[in-house]
């Protein structure tokens, strides 16, 4: 063999090498590249969970349960897992909620908590005074108490003119509850008049709500919080001063 050709396979053997390196590289690499493609699809499918259903299946579920159908029999009849049922049922039951605070003029008196696409109603009585109270000796109203007593603190229905009103207002038709966003509830001659309350308002009331304390300490917990309150300061200081 002569030089050159034992040249030219020395080159060769070190290219085969070359190749070998190249492809046990490309190998690993590409085994890496899979294992993060694997786990990237599962942490996608753990971060996804069930997946998200159509607004006309959302609404068929909160739909049904207005009607007083329970959560089982709702994923039964929409055919969708009971679990997303609930979860479905408890976002949209958070956003119905609206917590009212009544006042007999200065003087916290009931502290309404509402939850409109389940129909639920729990008050906190801050005061003893059974007339100033939003139910009086009632403890645990129910949707129709509460409706009624919203009514109540609005211009009836058959006034004359009423339409009129409602058109100043900016409302439609009669509806209680846009009625008294627009006049706090204020019936004349009774003083008495009520809040919806903001979220930042719920979440400390909610915190008080849930610790053990009861009876007069949470009352005075409940009442400090509403008179803290700027919006209730503001009204105070316009109409009850």
């Amino acid at each position: 063999m002569t030089e050159r050709e034992k040249m030219q396979e020395m080159e060769i053997e070190r290219l085969k090498r070359k190749l070998q390196k190249m492809s046990e590289a490309y190998q690993k690499k590409a085994a890496e590249l899979e294992a993060l493609k694997n786990e990237n699809m599962k942490r996608n499918r753990r971060k996804r969970g069930r997946p998200v259903i159509d607004e006309k299946k959302r609404v068929q579920i909160l739909s049904l349960c207005q009607m007083g159908n329970t959560m089982r029999e709702i994923a039964g009849k929409t055919e969708v897992a009971l679990s997303t049922v609930h979860k479905v049922i408890a976002e949209a039951s958070k956003e119905s909620r609206a917590v009212y605070v009544y006042m007999n003029r200065k003087e916290p008196a009931t502290i309404i908590d509402t939850i409109e696409l389940t129909g639920k109603v729990r008050i906190e009585n801050i005061t003893d005074d059974m007339l100033s109270r939003a139910f009086g000796v009632e403890e645990k109203p129910d949707w129709g108490d509460f409706r009624q007593f919203m009514e109540d603190r609005c211009m009836p229905r058959t006034r004359y003119g009423v339409e009129e009103e409602l058109k100043s207002m900016g409302i439609d038709s009669y509806d209680p509850f846009l009625i008294i966003e627009k006049t706090d509830g204020r019936v004349y001659g009774d003083g008495q008049w009520l809040k919806k309350m903001p979220i930042d308002w719920i979440v400390q009331y909610d915190e008080i709500v849930k610790q053990k304390d009861e009876g007069q300490g949470k009352k005075q917990k409940l009442k400090r919080l509403i008179q803290e309150n700027q919006e209730i300061k503001g009204y105070i200081e316009k109409y009850c001063e």
